[in-house]
């Protein structure tokens, strides 16, 4: 089955390969992440499999896999502080959340391209005991690969589209090896232990333990961090800041005319405005030029008390969010399916988002289930903001509402390990 998987990724290259490397050279993605995916940085000796000491990989995706990734390790390293761990991940901007994020990890790697040749050359360095995708990573021949070496093989934080359950059960009998590999699954929700049960067959090894997103989203920022941030990015003291994170194309110009609106009744309001992809950051700049709007980079911050903050850096975003009196996150008013509110929630303040969530369902249900998160469509953002920058009041109570959020939302990680864990011995 190997042979056949390899044999159809050659067949597919020349489908794939042109728009790959339109990625590369025009939007100049994946330039660092391709050698990783390769092999080509691996470097020292390979790991060995010692009795002592349990080699554990942990491969996220991208940022918000690499944070739902953090909250499991951080409750592995309780029950087993001597395990050696390796992270991976796809993207770049993935690679750099779990470097500055997952310090339980004693080396980081970007996942191999699933070419049989690759795998091994992976699986041979790092040796792994156990292997722990995030979510929804299967990739047939690493994890034939990888369970015909005695890898145990589990799914942590798994969900599963209705689009992507459909296209999977619909050639599921030609990956049966590929899913008999998974050893056990943590799912988000009660319909993703529905799915997965139809594709692993084995309902009693599928747990829903709810999305270790939640277990992630860190504390408050002090008042004595928060007036240092400020200080350092030249906003007032007591000046009304919104923070808006991960954004994507199209919805900076949203967020812009909302916030120009409500500047009109509210002029001292400023604007912390961070983009989801790096590679974007530019053009960002050249939007809030073409509108004649002061601002200055996050990492190159001007004593202008700019009006608008750029953050042209990654990784720095959940903490900055504790500047704001109320905060929008974005992916939500394009079709991106949203990110996670409850960064933002923890520092007790409302979070804003739009129409489109819908890879995130379960943060969603908490928000309605009670209060803090307010969903509106575009055209209502600069209305509902005005409301709340000149409502102290409500904007506290939402707040509080809010940190109320995510404290019930916790403890999804610690019971992905512990289940986990039961399969090992």
């Amino acid at each position: 089955m190997t042979y056949l998987t390899d044999f159809l990724y050659l067949v597919g290259t020349p489908f794939f390969l042109p728009p790959f490397l339109y990625k590369i050279v025009v939007k100049k993605k994946y330039r660092e992440s391709t050698r990783g995916m390769l092999g080509m940085n691996l470097s020292g000796l390979p790991w060995k499999q010692e009795a002592s000491r349990r080699n554990l990989w942990l491969h996220a995706v991208s940022v918000g896999e690499t944070v739902a990734g953090k909250a499991v390790l951080s409750e592995w390293v309780k029950r087993d502080p001597n395990a050696r761990i390796v992270a991976s991940t796809v993207t770049e901007t993935g690679q750099i959340k779990a470097r500055s994020l997952l310090d339980e990890a004693e080396e980081f790697t970007y996942y191999p391209i699933d070419f049989s040749p690759v795998v091994r050359r992976f699986l041979n360095h790092y040796n792994p005991h156990v292997y722990i995708m995030m979510e929804t990573e299967i990739w047939p021949n690493f994890l034939r690969e990888a369970a015909g070496r005695g890898v145990k093989i589990f799914l942590a934080n798994g969900k599963l589209s209705d689009r992507s359950f459909s296209r999977w059960m619909k050639v599921r009998r030609f990956f049966t090896s590929t899913f008999d590999a998974i050893t056990a699954a943590c799912v988000q929700t009660e319909e993703d232990r529905e799915k997965f049960a139809s594709l692993l067959g084995r309902p009693d090894r599928i747990l829903v333990t709810g999305n270790c997103k939640f277990d992630s989203s860190g504390k408050p920022l002090s008042e004595s961090d928060r007036s240092s941030d400020l200080e350092r990015l030249d906003i007032p003291e007591k000046a009304p800041v919104l923070v808006v994170g991960s954004t994507h194309q199209g919805e900076e110009e949203i967020i812009l005319d909302a916030w120009e609106a409500v500047r009109e009744k509210i002029p001292g309001i400023r604007l912390i405005l961070a983009p989801r992809h790096p590679e974007r950051f530019d053009e960002v700049k050249r939007l809030l030029s073409s509108r004649d709007i002061a601002f200055s980079l996050y990492t190159k911050p001007e004593k202008n008390s700019p009006d608008v903050v750029l953050v042209d850096t990654i990784g720095v975003l959940a903490r900055l969010y504790g500047l704001g009196w109320a905060a929008v996150v974005g992916g939500s008013f394009v079709p991106i399916g949203g990110h996670n509110l409850l960064e933002a929630a923890v520092h007790g303040i409302p979070v804003l988002y739009g129409p489109h969530m819908h890879k995130q369902p379960e943060i969603v249900r908490f928000f309605r289930e009670g209060e803090g998160g307010i969903q509106l469509e575009a055209d209502l953002l600069a209305s509902t903001l005005e409301h709340l920058f000149s409502n102290r009041k409500e904007r506290e109570r939402l707040g509080n509402e809010a940190g109320k959020t995510v404290m019930k939302s916790r403890g999804s990680a610690g019971r992905t390990v512990d289940f986990i864990r039961k399969f090992l011995d």
